[in-house]
């Protein structure tokens, strides 16, 4: 079997340690492995936005120590930075959004690695419009790089990164237009394991269902459930399995002042918009044109319908650095029913979580971990665990005014949970070559990969320095 692993972007770890993990576990079985990476070629990507050299060629310098871990040498190819197509001139997001070469939506592509740099879910494109230009540049020179490599070399199978981003996503659309498996790497369970993706993005909302029902369905009988239990075990503990937990500098216990526990309390928890965006139509909200704008409507409409109710809004912790529009409208929002606890707050999620008599979320895992925790659960926007089973989906902002004025009962059945949380705690590939020492650090066959002309000019700085004191 012939074996292709294209990068596009920066060999940032664990990401590119993976890569190495998955074409030595191919030598291994015998296959044949090449490589399409850029050597500085391309306008720029998602580790060097604004394509320092400096950071080039840190990353060249890691991608040839790594090549020379691996038993075998791999046949290796530059990415040609040609364009040739004309990039119009985007008149909204909208316009940007419905913008496609062929099966590749590169408008979507582009903004997503632009809404993630920026941090802004709806970013000026005019304000933004050279780094906007780099992006579709980067994308469209690989999605056509992408498609000769593939004519000429006829790989049976290929691998890339995540697949959301500007370059990732058009090696993924080229891949399915030929007609070629396409499986995306990204982080697993925990530091010890990749995840693979076969023919579809992270945040394919079927994918990813089917997925986490397929790995219920191979999960022990007897153990898949305590598995399950145990994610959700460990978020309220903040254990930090495979990424950053955003409730780690929360005070235990914490409530807010107002917080009464004789009053009827409905806590929202937000989301934060940049990663799913611009994903593709599947996620688009229906209900509402956004959290915000939600958010408002829910407030107001409460006044009237259950002025006695108290809302209290959880503003996601990783918006906490974040200054943009929406954001500030967030916190500008001034109803006398609705307390905002800013994302820097040392409120707890979890004891906010537990002392609501209803959670509202718009895809946050927290909906569906008030499911595992007894908390009736209202679910306003499309989400991984959509059609699980638990919490409540709402199809109208009346049916939303409906379900928060009535007196919902816990799930009965917390079988989507569990099996959410099994797949959470139990995705991926164990590695073999590849030992994580934390969530951006590690060794691939007991080596760190490094820029080594960089470590030797580092070296002899520092000698040259020594020897001025001898």
């Amino acid at each position: 079997m012939k074996i292709a692993i294209i990068s596009p972007y920066r060999t940032v770890a664990p990401h590119f340690e993976a890569e190495l993990e998955i074409a030595q576990q191919h030598l291994d079985a015998g296959d044949e492995v090449v490589f399409l990476s850029c050597e500085g070629q391309l306008a720029n990507c998602d580790f060097n936005v604004d394509r320092d050299p400096s950071i080039c060629a840190n990353c060249r310098g890691r991608r040839e120590h790594g090549m020379e871990l691996l038993d075998r040498n791999c046949a290796t190819y530059q990415i040609d930075a040609s364009n040739f197509i004309a990039i119009p001139q985007f008149e909204s997001m909208q316009h940007l959004m419905d913008w496609k070469v062929e099966n590749f939506d590169v408008g979507y592509a582009a903004l997503s690695s632009l809404v993630s740099v920026v941090r802004d879910p709806e970013p000026d494109l005019e304000k933004h419009a050279a780094l906007l230009n780099r992006f579709i540049e980067s994308a469209l020179a690989t999605w056509q790089q992408t498609l000769e490599f593939i004519k000429q070399h006829r790989p049976d199978r290929i691998y890339v990164y995540n697949g959301r981003f500007a370059a990732m996503r058009a090696i993924f659309r080229a891949s399915q237009k030929l007609g070629v498996a396409c499986f995306l790497h990204e982080r697993g369970c925990d530091l010890n394991h990749y995840d693979l993706l076969e023919n579809h993005l992270p945040h394919d909302l079927v994918g990813i269902e089917n997925v986490i029902r397929q790995l219920w369905d191979r999960a022990d009988s007897d153990k898949r459930g305590a598995v399950g239990a145990s994610w959700f075990e460990d978020r309220i503990s903040k254990v930090e399995r495979s990424w950053k937990s955003f409730t780690k500098e929360q005070q235990a216990g914490l409530l807010p002042e107002n917080l009464e526990p004789a009053a009827r309390n409905i806590s929202i928890f937000c989301s934060s918009d940049d990663e799913f965006v611009a994903i593709g139509d599947a996620w688009k909200n229906e209900l509402y044109p956004n959290q915000v704008e939600a958010i408002a409507a829910i407030a107001e409409s409460m006044l009237q319908s259950a002025p006695e109710t108290r809302l209290f809004l959880r503003v996601h912790p990783n918006l906490k650095d974040v200054d943009n529009a929406r954001k500030r409208s967030m916190m500008a929002l001034d109803y006398s029913n609705l307390t905002v606890i800013a994302p820097e707050a040392s409120i707890d999620t979890y004891a906010l979580l537990k002392a609501s008599d209803q959670t509202v979320t718009f895809g946050s895992s927290v909906g569906m971990e008030a499911v595992f925790w007894d908390r009736p659960s209202v679910l306003l926007g499309p989400c991984l665990y959509q059609n699980l089973g638990g919490p409540i989906r709402s199809h109208s902002h009346q049916q939303t005014i409906e379900l928060l004025c009535s007196d919902l009962q816990p799930a009965s059945d917390k079988t989507g949970a569990l099996m959410y949380g099994n797949w959470f705690q139990s995705r991926g590939i164990r590695y073999q070559y590849f030992e994580a020492k934390d969530l951006f650090e590690g060794t691939f066959k007991g080596q760190v990969v490094h820029d080594r002309e960089a470590a030797r000019a580092e070296s002899r700085k520092y000698r040259g320095l020594m020897s001025l004191f001898r």
